[in-house]
């Protein structure tokens, strides 16, 4: 993997887990929507996927 691939990928985590961070504080809040769950879940999976995970997109 080149450096440029390296910082892409830093750079799709930092922003998926930015993502998250928004979508577990609604949570919290009190959001239990199917849509925000929903979210959660797939950009968890995503996120596991990325950090060398594949099989979580499967699921």
């Amino acid at each position: 993997m080149s450096d440029e691939e390296r910082k892409f990928l830093a750079a799709e985590i930092r922003y998926i887990s930015f993502r998250l961070d928004v979508l577990y504080r609604r949570q919290h809040k009190g959001d239990r929507s199917v849509l925000t769950r929903q979210k959660v879940e797939r950009l968890e999976a995503l996120l596991s996927a990325l950090q060398g995970h594949p099989e979580a997109l499967g699921a």
